[in-house]
């Protein structure tokens, strides 16, 4: 059995689902812990490669990165194709531009988690029960800021996310025009480019279920009062073309049909 490694929040982890569960391809699903479980996703990430989530782990080997996996979903599984050979130009440049600007967002929602004590302790893994996240604070905080290291976050996420993140949606708004997609169908182009929407306002628990806290530091408020309705167009893509999500121990594991 194939598995995904991801982190549940994260924009890049939900590209890998949504194409992994299109092409109705089995997987497991295991969420990744920041910091104590760098060294078994550096033993599962093929060497050269930078290790990183999503990572897609098969009998013949590993996939990193949510647009490889996203590749080898439509390579392996049955449906309509997200990459459509005419699409392929519009696919790859909203690519890079969501990959930017969820690098973006990444810092700027870091940063706030620094401030909001209830996200840091819904940041702690699930086998810490309860009674102990309070006093396991520091712990969530010495993760996050691993993962800003790792990454290496920007200093003032907002500024940038002025700078470039806004240009972004004002670009996709322009170019969707109020279609439905940015393409004649459904593409990959739509997943990707409705992910960066995740830190304006994060979707509904149906698709992506978070907590109160982590939903706080995700919500950016003045951008979601400047794009409802790109806010609208993503949350119109998820009701017709992502099913529910059904959890289990570790993480998603099936969808609703």
């Amino acid at each position: 059995m194939r598995t995904l490694y991801g982190l549940r929040y994260s924009g890049w982890t939900e590209k890998a689902l949504w194409a992994l569960d299109h092409h109705g391809v089995d997987y497991r699903y295991r969420e990744h812990t920041p910091l104590t479980g760098e060294l078994a996703l550096r033993w599962r990430t093929p060497k050269g490669t930078r290790p990183t989530v999503p990572l897609l782990v098969e009998p013949e080997g590993a996939t990193t990165g949510s647009f490889s996996i996203a590749r080898r979903a439509e390579a392996q599984g049955r449906g309509a194709p997200l990459f459509p050979a005419d699409a392929m130009e519009t696919i790859e440049r909203w690519e890079l531009v969501s990959d930017a600007v969820l690098g973006i967002a990444r810092a700027n929602v870091l940063r706030r988690m620094l401030e909001n004590p209830r996200a840091q302790r819904e940041s702690l893994p699930a086998y810490i029960p309860g009674f102990l996240r309070g006093v396991s604070a520091p712990v969530a905080r010495l993760g996050v800021r691993f993962i800003s290291r790792k990454h290496h976050a920007v200093a003032d996420p907002e500024r940038v996310l002025q700078e470039k993140a806004v240009p972004a949606l004002e670009r996709l708004r322009a170019e969707l025009n109020g279609r439905p997609y940015l393409m004649e169908g459904f593409t990959y182009a739509d997943i990707t480019a409705g992910l960066m929407l995740q830190f304006v306002r994060p979707v509904d628990d149906a698709w992506l279920s978070v907590g109160p806290g982590t939903r706080e530091v995700w919500h950016h408020e003045s951008l979601a009062a400047a794009f409802p309705d790109l806010l609208a167009w993503r949350d119109a893509l998820y009701a017709k073309h992502r099913r529910p999500a059904l959890l289990g121990d570790g993480g998603v594991v099936a969808r609703a049909s």
